[in-house]
């Protein structure tokens, strides 16, 4: 057999088959697919045979270029969107050479687009006092949306992770939940006094009956159907809007817990294994965000403003509201155990 003239149709379609079997999970497959289908409908459009012969390093990097030009709605493609699509090329090119369809990787050589280091501006103490404030507890549903934001902000779940958990993963008493995260690895992740409260007072007293049997997750529409990823996106957007943080997503949650749980002195072995992570390369990014946020402490051990030159010194008001804050985040970065009810 001539494999020079597979159809990249084809094999796309077993490279996909091999992944459902292999038990990629929903993201990861629909990734795939669009990246290649992207890919592939740029060979079509541009008049190029379609053959996986005719493909080599120099026609993917002439995709790279096009990627590069195109706009949408008026805006180029970021470069993580790029990126995205080139790692996929990679893995596809890579499958097909593991499974012997080409004699060598043929995008070996091919990196995709560096990324750059941007730091993740992480949810405030303000802005999250505002989200709680922007919910009450004597409904369902904010019950719900106080407990789901509180356990997203204290554990730093996924929210497919989330979305999934049911009744049996939620250990209220250990203040534990157990998680099935990627590549079908179970976990615990433990949760802090304030978010068990949440979570009590949503299933205590508002936790309607399941729609059925066949219904054991722990967080319900009110018609007591699981919630689905849709759901939670949409109800973190609203709940975002209405306390003036419309940023709020769940992602952002998980960047927010990663770095307080790094300031209040936690362990970074520890936040591998609660985040999900096999390897530290993406623990280290919450690494440097931590460290930078705690740099801010330094303007409270100024030189100039120890010297307390005349013309230069501040207001009374001002250094006591600096005291004030450098003290708040002091305790926080040193552990210290403070009210969070």
């Amino acid at each position: 057999m001539d494999k020079g003239n597979l159809s990249l149709t084809e094999l796309i379609k077993y490279f996909d088959t091999y992944n459902r079997s292999e038990g990629r999970s929903p993201f990861t497959l629909r990734w795939y697919q669009q990246s290649l289908t992207m890919f592939l409908n740029w060979l079509m459009k541009t008049g190029r045979p379609v053959t996986l012969g005719s493909i080599s390093e120099n026609i993917v990097r002439e995709f790279i270029l096009y990627l590069r030009e195109r706009s949408t709605n008026g805006r180029k493609l970021s470069v993580q969107t790029i990126n995205s699509k080139v790692r996929a090329l990679r893995a596809f090119f890579n499958w097909l050479y593991q499974k012997d369809y080409t004699d060598s990787h043929l995008l070996q050589d091919l990196k995709p687009p560096r990324l750059p280091k941007l730091m993740v501006k992480t949810l405030s103490d303000e802005e999250i006092t505002a989200i709680f404030a922007s919910l009450g507890h004597s409904t369902m549903t904010d019950s719900r949306n106080t407990a789901i934001i509180a356990l997203l902000l204290d554990s730093g779940l996924r929210l497919s992770e989330l979305a999934g958990l049911q009744v049996q993963d939620v250990h209220l008493e250990g203040q534990y939940v157990k998680v099935m995260g990627k590549g079908s690895k179970e976990r615990m992740v433990a949760f802090g006094s304030a978010a068990r409260k949440a979570l009590l007072h949503y299933f205590i007293h508002f936790r309607g009956e399941p729609a059925h049997p066949g219904v054991e997750h722990f967080f319900l529409t009110i018609y007591g159907y699981p919630m689905s990823d849709q759901c939670i996106k949409s109800m973190l957007r609203r709940t975002g809007e209405a306390a003036g943080v419309p940023r709020l997503h769940a992602h952002l949650c998980r960047h927010t817990y990663a770095t307080n749980f790094l300031i209040n002195g936690g362990n970074v072995l520890l936040l591998k294994q609660n985040l999900g992570h096999t390897t530290l390369i993406m623990v280290d990014r919450y690494v440097h965000l931590a460290t930078s946020k705690v740099a801010l402490l330094s303007r409270n051990y100024s030189p100039l403003d120890k010297l307390n030159i005349r013309g230069l010194r501040r207001s009374g008001n001002r250094k006591k509201k600096d005291r004030i804050n450098g003290l708040k985040v002091f305790r926080r970065h040193s552990g210290r155990a403070y009210d969070t009810s």
